[in-house]
């Protein structure tokens, strides 16, 4: 069986330029997209913003060892150990741990297909491609179906055991209580020794092993064969959190703002409200800046499809048809920048109209005060007598 092969598929001019103008409709479905995207994301920012900002004004610090009744139902911030005492259990693997949560890992080995193209075009407007099919096998975490496979003969069993993540029910910080959103928010993951494990011989046909800190189902770990399973297990133990949430009682729950945006924050280790606010604004920075982006390109993209078939149209001599798929490609960036800068901008003055004003007013005063700079007369040359 040979583990890689080359298919050479070719697409007429006639069909390459059905294909881009069925291509329009799809671009221009994305160009009308970004708009109503990047005007939603500055409205997402900007309640965000003002949510957090109406919570750094409002949040009180308080103990987590006791409980105050006068401070339900406000904004709190406090931290300390989340811990809990709950014994969590793999039934499978029959590894237990007491631990926030008891993660099992599951690799499995298996076929993975590989492809590379290459695409010549060629005079009269056809396209030729050069794919070339490999096939190899390795550790995945992720199941690799190889009904899809271009090539039949690497053939990979369904994975018998899933990854698997078992959480606390209760996870108490001091008096409180977390909620399970909260809980699931702990992440610090750390390996689970496995030697001390009473491990059966076999399950589900196979031999299992310890190998390392990983558990081996498979006859041979030094020589692996297809559909042979690592399986690791990890923790995560109790630690220091800090949170900025509504008091419930004993527990918490996000604290809906005027501002409209609900505020539900938890962070690793002990900071203050100021410090937790801070980093909360910072990521909203990063997520307005993404979705910015991502409106961008698709705004771009969906021009770019537009503008295809132009270049399928010369690509009946190959050098005119890149020359010309270049041009469309500067040409839907050169329209794309301004929609998305107005579309942005008039976003700002329908959120931020007093920031929106002043930007432009500025702008104005500046135009003016260039415009009506006043000039250095030019030297009068001497007259001749």
């Amino acid at each position: 069986m040979n583990d890689s092969f080359t298919e050479i598929t070719n697409e007429n001019w006639f069909s390459r330029l059905g294909g881009s103008i069925k291509g329009i409709l799809l671009g221009i479905l994305l160009f009308i997209a970004a708009f109503p995207l990047l005007w939603w994301n500055e409205g997402r920012s900007v309640e965000r913003y003002n949510s957090l900002k109406e919570g750094l004004a409002l949040v009180i610090s308080v103990s987590s060892e006791t409980i105050d009744p006068t401070n339900n139902n406000k904004l709190v911030h406090t931290q300390g150990l989340a811990t809990t005492k709950e014994l969590l259990r793999d039934d499978v693997f029959d590894v237990s741990a007491t631990a926030i949560k008891l993660i099992r890992h599951v690799s499995m080995y298996q076929w993975q297909e590989d492809k590379e193209s290459t695409t010549t075009e060629k005079v009269g407007g056809s396209k030729e491609t050069k794919t070339t099919y490999s096939y190899s096998k390795g550790w995945h975490s992720s199941e690799i179906n190889s009904s899809s496979f271009k090539e039949s003969g690497h053939n990979n069993p369904s994975r018998l055991f899933p990854e698997k993540t078992i959480q606390a029910q209760k996870v108490t910080l001091g008096a409180f209580q977390l909620n399970a959103s909260q809980i699931d928010t702990i992440d610090p993951k750390t390996s689970l020794s496995l030697h001390d494990a009473k491990l059966p011989t076999t399950l589900s046909g196979k031999k299992l092993t310890l190998a390392g800190n990983e558990f081996y189902l498979g006859d041979r770990p030094n020589d692996p064969q297809v559909g042979d399973m690592k399986i690791s297990f990890q923790v995560v133990n109790p630690t220091d959190i800090s949170l900025v949430a509504q008091q419930k009682y004993n527990t918490f729950m996000a604290y809906q703002t005027q501002a409209g945006s609900p505020i539900d924050l938890l962070k690793l280790g002990l900071m203050d409200a100021n410090v937790m606010f801070t980093a909360a604004q910072k990521e909203n920075t990063m997520i307005t800046w993404g979705i910015r982006i991502g409106g961008i390109l698709l705004m771009w993209i969906g021009l770019s499809l537009l503008f295809k078939p132009l270049a399928v149209l010369g690509s009946v001599l190959p050098f005119l048809g890149n020359l010309i798929a270049m041009g469309t490609k500067i040409l839907a960036a050169l329209i794309t920048l301004p929609c998305a800068m107005l579309t942005i901008a008039f976003a700002w003055i329908a959120y931020r109209p007093l920031l929106a004003g002043g930007l432009i007013a500025v702008a104005i005063t500046i135009i003016i005060a260039i415009k009506f700079m006043p000039r250095k007369n030019k030297i009068s040359k001497p007259e001749i007598a």
